[in-house]
């Protein structure tokens, strides 16, 4: 299978029963979503991970052709982990606007490799998750506005206002979460590199 058959070409191939197009899928994309759940969940990520994929090849009807195929794998992720989410909720509250230390008893260290960045993860599992889940595809998965509008089915007018929101609410969680007032200045020094990156 040559490298640059693209995603969509691979889908299909996979769907009609090649194993070795869905392999290469599954290498081509499985870091990004296997980021996306770790960021969040502290256990069965990769059983998430194959269930996303898997449901990219059994629901031949969802996908819009429009669409890049890592924009419907992200709108596959997220259904999946709204669904795990679900099942540890009490009294059916909304799932988006819990935030993952609502919903999980212990934060996760996914993003240990560095004080700044654990910093961050911290105060972005503070979020409503449809904060943080805005957030995390425009700065850490570098998804456009366009494509973060279709994965979580919203206008693209609100992932700007959402974007805007989250940042300034990530900020003050940033010095909430902080040992002190220098590694928060640190942590938001980065965060404000990472923004205007994506500017």
């Amino acid at each position: 299978m040559s490298d640059d058959t693209d995603d969509l070409t691979l889908l299909a191939a996979w769907r009609d029963g090649d194993e070795r197009a869905g392999s290469a899928l599954f290498e081509r994309h499985f870091d990004a979503v296997y980021r996306f759940f770790r960021n969040k969940l502290e256990d069965g990520v990769e059983d998430l991970v194959q269930q996303t994929f898997l449901a990219c090849v059994r629901n031949r009807d969802a996908f819009r052709g429009n669409a890049s195929f890592r924009t419907y794998l992200y709108c596959v992720a997220r259904s999946k982990l709204f669904d795990v989410l679900r099942t540890r909720t009490r009294n059916g509250a909304d799932v988006s606007l819990c935030s993952m230390v609502d919903l999980r008893d212990s934060p996760s260290t996914w993003f240990a490799r560095n004080e700044q960045a654990q910093l961050l993860h911290l105060a972005l599992e503070r979020l409503p998750l449809e904060l943080q889940l805005v957030l995390e595809l425009f700065y850490f998965e570098e998804q456009p506005a366009r494509a973060v509008a279709e994965i979580l089915a919203i206008p693209e007018g609100t992932v700007r206002s959402r974007l805007r929101r989250g940042l300034e609410l990530l900020r003050g969680h940033v010095s909430q979460v902080s040992p002190s007032a220098e590694k928060s200045q640190e942590a938001l020094h980065s965060l404000d590199e990472m923004v205007a990156t994506r500017r």
